[in-house]
């Protein structure tokens, strides 16, 4: 699902600006790790400044994961804002002074008067999540021989294994 707004306006008239607000149940972050939770909502604002356009919004959603020791459901709020200055494709020309790809590294470009915002808000949000999600910092996650969650309990499996290259040692320590 994309995430257009149209732009027409703020974009013909120099100086001027537009809000937006935006709702959306169902949003793709292209990461199999994460998923929405909550309705993603979008609330940015656009003005016409010399040049190009200034975006600066904020959201707000929850997304889902699981938890990489334990593999418990992990639900995590993000809030975030982003800004981007926005270049029209046919005003690149008046950038000449800039080196090669300079001007896609501090700009946005959009070519028509519909701007499709799904990138910039994924970003936003990948941005904002931990790389390891856990349940909780101190997550004991699942024992490695029965699956018991540790964080639930201690379970009676024996842990001790000895090194097959030490084992000769351990029978002398019997005698």
């Amino acid at each position: 699902m994309a995430l257009d707004l149209d732009i027409s306006r703020v974009r013909s008239v120099k100086g001027s600006s537009e809000r937006y607000h935006l709702e959306v149940s169902a949003f793709d972050l292209e990461d199999e790790n994460w998923s929405l939770a909550k309705p993603l909502v979008i609330d940015a604002e656009i003005s016409h400044e010399k040049q190009f356009l200034q975006m600066n919004g904020k959201l707000a959603t929850a997304v889902k994961g699981v938890c990489s020791r334990c593999l418990k459901p992990v639900e995590t709020p993000v809030e975030c804002s982003f800004a981007e200055q926005l270049l029209y494709a046919k005003d690149i020309s008046l950038f000449s002074h800039l080196a090669v790809g300079e001007v896609e590294e501090k700009y946005f470009i959009y070519d028509n008067d519909t701007l499709d915002i799904t990138d910039i808000v994924r970003e936003s949000i990948l941005a904002e999540l931990p790389l390891k999600i856990l349940c909780v910092e101190d997550c004991r996650g699942l024992c490695p021989k029965c699956g018991k969650n540790l964080n639930q309990g201690q379970c009676d499996c024996d842990l001790h294994e000895v090194d097959p290259r030490l084992a000769i040692l351990a029978t002398l320590m019997e005698d």
